[in-house]
């Protein structure tokens, strides 16, 4: 219900600012870098408060309203100033829901004896599954009925999603690791932990950059029909979701971090090979090999990233997911600039190069020590 509901809201953000409200297209990254920074300040100190034993229930159901009001927001105040100062804010917040229930699974499967890695796993699987749906309804439901409506209807279905958190999350349910973060305790520096994210960044900004080019690399510069990005994306959720089932199975073969380093090389693959497509099977089939790789990352990155600090997987976690925002903000900035000097098409070269970088700072790290608490937990 999360990823459902969030997804819904993405796609409108920058076509409300400049087709809405008729703003230029600068005031968009005004408002992404406000969410983003929100956001971020907002998953540190959940993080926190879920190592120092506060509910997670209270701070998902902060995120949720946050994110049901910001919705409202938008849908009754159409001014640029209103979306900026109040809505990204409530935004921003409620996007900490994210971390909180990545962080919630962990917990959920280590206090319940079950495969951490296949369960972070089938979280990830909803999270794609929402994502193959909202965007699609939003942007449909925008076509016939326009903005206000869209946003009222996305405000109804975080109503929903806050009646299912209600019912479904135990009200005392907290983590189990005594004392991992004490109040005045000075927090331990963990640089594998910061280590563990870089190649996160990288592998999803690379991500980001070709998805946010897509839809006019393939319109104007391959000719494609306007559908193609559409049906590309479809391929590649369907083929995804797939991957992310049998990742636990492939971590048993190859290892956390080598399952990343094969993200990467085939992440790199895809990109060159999508650079030189000509014809929309082409686009169809690499979208299949896009899902394999990007499949592989999300069914293994979160579970890299937790390992390092398995004592504290709400700070862990926390990190995990900033990364992916400052990943997809940098992506959208890098392809905007690189798509106004150069072309879309280059901007996929720029995105097999993060992905490289990522499997290059993977190649020089050394796998995790293995600590008492992962041993217990798992």
């Amino acid at each position: 219900m999360g990823a459902l509901t969030s997804s819904s809201a993405a796609p409108l953000g920058g076509l409300y600012i400049i087709e809405g409200l008729g703003e230029p297209p600068w005031k968009v990254s005004m408002v992404a870098i406000v969410q983003v920074v929100v956001t971020l300040l907002t998953n540190r100190a959940f993080g926190r408060a879920i190592d120092r034993g506060v509910p997670v229930k209270a701070l998902l159901v902060t995120s949720i309203l946050c994110f049901a009001s910001g919705m409202t927001v938008l849908g009754t105040f159409q001014l640029y100033w209103v979306y900026l100062c109040i809505a990204s804010i409530l935004l921003g917040i409620g996007s900490g829901a994210l971390s909180v229930m990545y962080s919630f699974g962990r917990l959920f499967a280590e206090q319940t004896e079950r495969d951490v890695v296949r369960f972070n796993g089938y979280l990830r699987m909803q999270t794609s599954l929402g994502w193959m749906i909202g965007p699609a309804a939003s942007l449909s439901l925008f076509g016939v009925f326009g903005f206000t409506i869209t946003y009222y209807s996305i405000a109804v279905l975080a109503s929903i999603w806050f009646v299912v958190c209600l019912f479904i999350v135990p009200g005392a349910f907290k983590t189990h690791h005594p004392g991992s973060l004490k109040t005045g305790r000075k927090i331990p520096f963990n640089f594998g932990l910061l280590l563990a994210c870089v190649p996160v960044f990288f592998i999803g900004a690379g991500n980001v950059v070709f998805l946010s080019a897509m839809p006019l690399y393939f319109t104007t510069e391959l000719g494609l029909i306007a559908s193609a990005a559409g049906f590309a994306l479809t391929v590649k959720c369907f083929v995804e979701v797939v991957v992310i089932y049998f990742c636990a199975t492939l971590i048993k073969k190859i290892g956390e971090r080598g399952g990343m380093i094969l993200a990467s090389v085939l992440g790199a693959i895809f990109f060159g090979l999508i650079y030189n497509a000509t014809s929309l099977g082409d686009v169809l089939v690499l979208g299949a090999l896009d899902g394999l790789y990007y499949g592989i990352f999300a069914g293994i990155s979160m579970t890299f990233v937790q390992n390092f600090a398995p004592d504290r997987p709400g700070v862990a976690t926390s990190y995990y997911v900033s990364t992916l925002f400052i990943g997809g903000l940098v992506g959208n900035l890098a392809t905007g600039f690189v798509a106004t000097w150069f072309s879309f098409q280059t901007t996929v070269l720029v995105a097999g190069g993060f992905a490289l970088v990522g499997g290059l700072v993977l190649l020089m790290m050394r796998d995790r020590t293995t600590q008492k608490p992962a041993q217990t937990a798992v």
